[in-house]
């Protein structure tokens, strides 16, 4: 099949939703395809926020110590090839390629003739991330990578990811509640799920968690007889927050970043623990000059990015309470004293309620639109549900509903500029706001 036709199998797959989350079909498909994932070595990443910037932090600096990295990160925001990089380094820092669109059509026209014998054998057929997980595995084997930085898609213990039976590294970024109709109600039955990624043998790095869960982790790689190195947030010192870097010391290192946020200095030290964790196991390639470079030049879109300046328009993915709360807390330390214009837009199944609970004291105004896809809450519903909040928090907040994210920013643009514009809660509609700017972003 050409790129085309392969666009579409996977997108009529995409429709199949699958009975059971398991690992049955994945380890089938895995066992048709030669199981590429054991011809791997993979660091492997999981967490309720931060997972892509960690990602992208480790990736980075692999490549700028001079390995060649593939990587698997979802969702794609611009074009389903994105999800599968080769990262590689240079004297001026790190070239990016996605999986090409032939590469694209011969991995699933291969990967689609091993689904055909699993339904000859009656098995069910995969679903579209189950596919696009062994597709990164056989990928990565075919571009000969020295290591593979692979992020979990939900949870952990029942991901397709977790076909991986002794990665290099499992790393955790903060574990909080999302998801909680798949992987518990409870922090702890959330953090379980998310640890079922730890293997024997394997060494583990986390950022230090809530106690609970801590104490849970500590629990299971002392039981196994793991090592456990932690992140630890409160060493962070000296930090210098601004629109153009960040700048801070950890443990003694001088670092800056480009990312925005105040979460991001604690991405920055979770990959550079998972670094310092490889350099003593025999990647001795791995030096802080090259971390330093990597992580000052590290860009990952969606998150807390300034978008815009006229209008001044910041655009984060905050899609869940945490990441809510982290959001409010960011725009709290770089404008003090300060409300703002929301544009928001949800998945119905997020925690919608909680979102607004955080976001609202600071808000001036706020336009509803509609996440991509069947799973985006309807911006009237939305609307009527922010009113009934701000009839609560007795704040007179005005809302309007919009049919796109167009509609918004031409609002917002005819409201004038003297406001600022955060927009969040999906990473759905990120090239929507691209669009609208006429800005190329990728990668």
């Amino acid at each position: 099949m050409d790129y085309q036709e392969a666009v579409e199998y996977i997108e009529g797959i995409r429709k199949k939703l699958a009975s059971d989350y398991s690992l049955e079909r994945v380890i089938k498909l895995a066992e048709l395809m030669g199981h590429p994932e054991k011809k791997l070595r993979i660091i492997h990443i999981a967490g309720t926020n931060g997972k892509g910037s960690v990602g992208a932090y480790i990736a980075n600096a692999l490549a700028m110590c001079g390995y060649n990295v593939g990587r698997f990160a979802s969702p794609a925001l611009f074009d389903p090839r994105e999800q599968i990089q080769k990262i590689s380094g240079n004297h001026f820092g790190t070239d990016v390629e996605w999986i090409s669109e032939k590469e694209t059509a011969q991995r699933i026209t291969e990967i689609a003739e091993a689904v055909s014998k699993m339904e000859a054998a009656r098995f069910q057929v995969p679903t579209a991330f189950e596919i696009e997980t062994v597709m990164a595995f056989c990928q990565m084997v075919r571009w000969h990578v020295d290591i593979a930085v692979i992020e979990v898609g939900m949870g952990g213990e029942t991901d397709a990811t977790n076909i991986i039976e002794k990665p290099v590294l499992s790393v955790f970024t903060r574990i909080s509640r999302d998801h909680t109709a798949y992987l518990g109600n409870t922090l702890e039955e959330i953090a379980h799920c998310k640890f079922g990624i730890i293997k024997a043998g394997s060494p583990v790095v986390s950022v230090r968690q809530a106690p609970s869960v801590m104490e849970m982790l500590k629990e299971i790689c002392q039981h196994r007889g793991i090592k456990l190195r932690v992140a630890e947030p409160e060493q962070i010192r000296q930090k210098d927050f601004s629109l153009e870097k960040t700048s801070f010391r950890y443990q003694g290192y001088p670092l800056e970043i480009r990312q925005l946020g105040y979460y991001q200095p604690e991405n920055a030290i979770i990959a550079l623990e998972a670094l310092k964790m490889m350099a003593g196991q025999g990647f001795h390639k791995i030096n802080i000059s090259s971390i330093q470079t990597a992580f000052r030049e590290t860009k990952w879109l969606g998150r807390f990015e300034l978008i815009s300046r006229d209008p001044f328009l910041i655009l984060d993915g905050a899609h869940n309470p945490d990441g809510a709360a982290a959001l409010k807390k960011s725009l709290e330390i770089y404008f003090p004293a300060q409300r703002f214009r929301y544009i928001f837009g949800v998945f119905k199944d997020k925690d919608y309620d909680k979102i607004l609970d955080e976001m609202l004291p600071l808000a001036s105004s706020v336009y509803t639109v509609k996440a991509a896809g069947e799973r985006g809450m309807d911006p009237q519903e939305l609307a009527r549900i922010v009113e009934k909040k701000c009839r609560v928090y007795k704040r007179n907040v005005p809302v309007q509903s919009c049919k796109t994210v167009a509609q918004a920013l031409h609002m917002v643009e005819k409201d004038g500029h003297r406001k600022k514009t955060i927009i969040f809660g999906s990473l759905s509609f990120l090239h929507e706001v691209y669009s609208f700017f006429d800005t190329s972003r990728f990668i």
